[in-house]
């Protein structure tokens, strides 16, 4: 008894010095964490490519189409979303304008619906105030460009970084996998197994939905803004492409952004941006998220909820990407070890198999 006692203690204690290392580390582990996204991403196509030719051969080929695309969005994407960028900046004084025109607007309106003498103390100055903080706003913006610069540029050689590690993990799949099969006693090894198997398809299915989902939604957007606000359809679409990946507040932030820039244009041009990125985003969360997510994800939408508000307060927007898998991993290790060992019941493979994820409907597994 004292021996299991102390071997569970010294198993947490090595977890928690091992979650200590990682906090100190996470340029390191932001590079593993993308690496491990874009091969549970790209495995699901290298499967079935290995129907049909060796799977080192499928490995390349997919890796040659992956580099294709990112060359093409570095040549042609990246430039023209870099000059829209400059078009919003050199047009900050319009915005002003505008934005100074609706809140004379607004003030006029105030007064002459309540009188000068019914406003309060705090909003006399509504004007000056609202004109000022936008100006700070833009000032910011343009101050802090130096520093995205510098962000894309750190984030790059992680992307990069993180490709060639991915490609390792992918190659070097079966020796990652029975490296971590030899940490378990034989007795364990089958529910192992079960565990790396219930892994890959939780994280298989949810990172190959999203591409799609992200994909889908920035496309259609970007080819529907083309015919409202041209000048910008790239940059919205790419946003809202990217945005789309956080839960809850990604759609909502991509709407923001779509209606400022829309404004640069006209009253009209911002409504229909909002109404084109909100209707092709709730597409992708009605139609497209049951058919390319399926049970890959199942945990209920309460966890859900929790699990994005605690990963985002917990880990920023880490926490807020990866909080759905988070949670449908942790489910996956609760059934599989930690229910098995709170209760004392030794667990088979048919009880760990008959408990059949929860479906997810869309609006809970997209959160949008």
């Amino acid at each position: 008894m004292w021996r299991n006692v102390l071997r569970t203690a010294l198993i947490i204690a090595a977890i928690a010095v091992f979650i200590w290392l990682l906090a100190h580390i996470p340029k390191t582990v932001e590079v593993f964490i993308i690496a491990t996204l874009i091969a549970y991403g790209i495995n699901p196509l290298i499967r079935r490519l290995s129907v049909k030719v060796p799977r080192l051969a499928a490995i390349v080929i997919i890796y040659a189409l992956f580099l294709l695309l990112l060359f093409v969005g570095a040549v042609i994407i990246v430039p023209t979303i870099v000059e829209q960028l400059q078009n919003v900046f050199s047009h900050s004084g319009a915005y002003l304008a505008s934005a100074q025109t609706f809140i004379d607007g607004v003030q006029t309106w105030i007064n002459k619906k309540l009188g000068g003498h019914a406003l309060p103390p705090q909003l006399g100055n509504i004007e000056g105030q609202a004109i000022a903080r936008l100006s700070d706003i833009f000032q910011a913006a343009l101050a802090g460009v130096g520093v995205l610069l510098v962000l894309v540029v750190n984030y790059l050689l992680i992307g990069i970084t993180a490709v060639i590690l991915s490609y390792y993990l992918l190659v070097n799949s079966n020796a990652v996998r029975n490296s971590f099969l030899s940490l378990f006693p034989e007795r364990s090894q089958e529910r192992a197994r079960h565990f790396v198997r219930e892994v890959a398809r939780v994280f298989g299915g949810f990172i190959g939905g999203q591409i799609v989902l992200c994909a889908f939604s920035g496309v259609f957007t970007f080819g529907a803004l083309e015919f409202v606000v041209p000048q910008y359809a790239l940059l919205l679409g790419v946003l809202t492409g990217v945005l789309y990946a956080i839960p809850y507040l990604g759609v909502f932030g991509a709407l923001v952004i779509g209606v400022l820039l829309g404004l640069l244009k006209s009253w009209a041009a911002a409504a229909w941006t909002a109404a084109i990125i909100f209707a092709i985003t709730k597409i992708a969360d009605t139609v497209l998220v049951p058919k390319v997510m399926g049970e890959s994800v199942g945990v209920s939408p309460m966890a859900i909820i929790f699990a994005v508000f605690a990963g985002g307060e917990l880990f920023g927007v880490w926490g807020l990407i990866l909080a759905i898998p988070a949670a449908a991993l942790f489910k996956v290790v609760w059934v599989v070890w930690l229910l098995p060992w709170i209760t004392g019941k030794p667990s088979t493979l048919e009880a760990v198999t008959q408990s059949t994820p929860v479906p997810i409907d869309s609006t809970s597994l997209a959160g949008r």
